[in-house]
């Protein structure tokens, strides 16, 4: 059985976001080659170490840039690949062409997947899709596979950038499920001390990055709407994902109102399995491009419904009226308004929290993930 290669843009061991690829990509190349010894990591950099993520029988890691253009490094990646008799590639995010890829090629590389974890592309019509797709007809050593997390994601690969639909497949992301245990009663009061939030509200939550595209600012808009405007004292809003400093930029939405009781700004937490089961929904505004967010794979897996923007990619993440509730990009008043509607029907938010649940049971487990992993490398 000849090696596999699993190559990433960035430094080794960068943290959680990259962990959760590096997980699946090890185990994926396990359960082809039954040989721990056969699968080899790469990176820009290996000066952070080796990532928790990758099993310890993994010893194989080099220093490798797929971006670089140096004539002489390029070399080194084909006598790597040759030396070590390595025939599948999967890398994290690699575009359509780089200068590598041919040495890849000539090293021995004879499948090469790319998986992606954004758009590729915005959206193209007429002349202009036409064009992307003769291009990518042109390019000789591309990857023979492009796998994204969601179909709205595939979509932006077909239709913008114009790879061959049959060039795509769809890998939704997975997660260990046992990590996370529902509480539909909200027995655990941990995180109401933990935040010293008062007992008598339900917790609406978010996590994730704070960037603009997030929507962040839609959920705290929300957040005013329902208790300056609609009189609510029954809710507390708590975000993660902050770093220091940056919940400052949210200041000028709720600051001075009454809402500012009930907003908390959690930062970084490594415990968020143990906070999930103590809320009562799960928010996702995103304004801008998203995929498939592990968040929100970890709120449904806590048995919380989630509400969702209505946008390509993140609306996969719910069954409409069934795990939870869609409401229009950027529309805060909507979202306070379907905010009430759960927080004044318990029995429908225990239902599409069970269904959530379930959903994730049955589609978004990491074993499931792997095996999809896999099968996306046979269908090359």
């Amino acid at each position: 059985m000849s090696s596999i290669l699993c190559f990433f843009h960035c430094e080794s061991n960068t943290g959680y976001a990259i962990q959760r690829h590096e997980y699946v990509f090890a185990h994926a190349a396990y359960k082809i080659t039954q040989d721990w010894d056969k699968i080899h990591f790469a990176y820009p950099s290996l000066a952070r170490g080796q990532s928790d993520a990758i099993p310890t029988q993994v010893s194989n890691f080099a220093k490798l840039d797929f971006a670089s253009t140096d004539t002489r490094h390029l070399q080194e990646i084909e006598t790597y690949i040759r030396d070590n008799r390595i025939t599948t590639a999967i890398g994290f995010d690699q575009p359509v062409h780089r200068k590598s890829y041919k040495y890849m090629r000539r090293g021995g590389v004879t499948k090469f997947m790319s998986y992606w974890g954004a758009p590729m592309s915005s959206l193209n019509t007429g002349i202009k899709l036409l064009l992307k797709r003769l291009q990518v007809s042109l390019i000789k050593d591309k990857p023979d596979l492009f796998v994204f997390q969601s179909q709205g994601m595939r979509k932006t690969a077909v239709y913008g950038r114009g790879i061959p639909f049959p060039q795509t497949y769809v890998v939704r992301s997975g997660i260990n499920i046992s990590k996370y245990i529902p509480d539909p009663q909200r027995q655990n009061q941990h995180v109401y001390e933990l935040f010293d939030i008062p007992k008598d509200r339900k917790i609406i939550y978010y996590s994730g990055h704070m960037e603009a595209r997030k929507g962040v600012a839609v959920i705290v808009r929300a957040a005013v709407e329902l208790v300056a405007r609609m009189g609510r004292q029954d809710v507390h809003f708590l975000f993660f994902g902050n770093q220091p400093g940056e919940e400052k930029a949210f200041d000028s939405i709720y600051k001075g109102t009454p809402a500012e009781s009930h907003i908390t700004f959690g930062g970084y937490r490594s415990d968020l399995e143990k906070i999930l089961p103590s809320c009562y929904a799960g928010v996702l505004a995103t304004t801008g491009w998203d995929s498939y967010p592990m968040s929100t794979i970890e709120i449904g897996a806590s048995g919380l419904p989630l509400l969702v923007s209505d946008l390509l990619g993140v609306r996969e993440t719910v069954l409409n009226g069934k795990t939870g509730l869609r409401f229009p990009v950027g529309d805060h008043v909507t979202l306070a308004e379907k905010l009430e509607y759960l927080l004044d029907n318990e029995p429908v938010r225990n239902k599409l929290g069970a269904l959530a649940r379930k959903r994730i049971e049955s589609k978004c487990s990491r074993e499931q993930q792997v095996a999809r992993f896999v099968n996306a490398l046979a269908s090359i």
